[in-house]
């Protein structure tokens, strides 16, 4: 599974979004985001782009890594005091151990800074979104799903115009069962399977690789960890 600081966060950034704004679908995401407050580093540290543009479960936002040398409560300070003396913003802070949360809302956007301890210091992301009025939307992906399987997290980029998909789905089925269906499934959609595998860490898993002209796809199908009778499925889609 991907270990990075952005899917150690992804539960608690979602509870955040949940907690102030719903969702909806956005005709250009590249737009959208552009015209998104962009943070300056905080004070005795850096940050750099995790993602300029891109969607978590339909919902436009950029994402931003830092550290500092400051404690994470002098950091979420700093933000909470710089942007709240630009304009109103509607604030609150929590706990999610090991993280400190701060987030803050206008009538345009929201802000979500996760911020934890590390020696010398603090990390952690700073996530920007449009503040959106609740409407009924569905997470869709365009990859060619089998019936059965069900998409539990969808995020989807646009940076420099490289398209790409990172899907989570869960199935009822074997992880031999799904390996099946999808390899049937793509190439009825006119791709080509390079290669099948099983997974190197996980026993009864497997890895697939296929292309589609300039599209690539990695598939990764193994049994849930917490549920043994479901699978769950990894997908990783470079769309151009």
């Amino acid at each position: 599974m991907n270990r990075s600081l952005l899917m150690n966060l992804g539960r608690g950034i979602l509870l955040s979004i949940a907690v102030l704004t719903s969702p909806v679908q956005a005709d250009s995401l590249a737009r959208m985001t552009a015209a998104l407050p962009d943070l300056t580093s905080p004070p005795q540290g850096d940050a750099h782009w995790i993602a300029r543009s891109m969607r978590m479960n339909g919902l436009p936002m950029t994402l931003k890594a830092f550290q500092s040398r400051l404690e994470p409560d002098a950091v979420l300070a700093h933000y909470q005091s710089q942007l709240q003396s630009r304009s109103h913003h509607e604030a609150r802070r929590s706990t999610n151990a090991p993280w400190q949360v701060l987030m803050l809302k206008s009538s345009d956007y929201f802000i979500t800074v996760h911020a934890r301890a590390v020696n010398r210091g603090s990390e952690g992301t700073i996530l920007v979104s449009p503040a959106l009025a609740p409407s009924s939307h569905r997470v869709q992906t365009e990859f060619p799903l089998p019936a059965g399987t069900r998409v539990v997290n969808l995020q989807q980029y646009d940076d420099a115009g490289i398209e790409s998909e990172h899907i989570s789905l869960t199935s009822t089925r074997t992880p031999f069962a799904e390996l099946q269906a999808f390899s049937q499934r793509l190439i009825q959609h006119g791709w080509r399977v390079l290669d099948t595998r099983p997974a190197k860490e996980t026993r009864r898993g497997y890895v697939l690789e296929a292309q589609r002209r300039t599209e690539q796809a990695l598939l990764v199908i193994v049994p849930d960890a917490t549920w043994p009778t479901v699978t769950a499925i990894v997908i990783a889609w470079k769309k151009s």
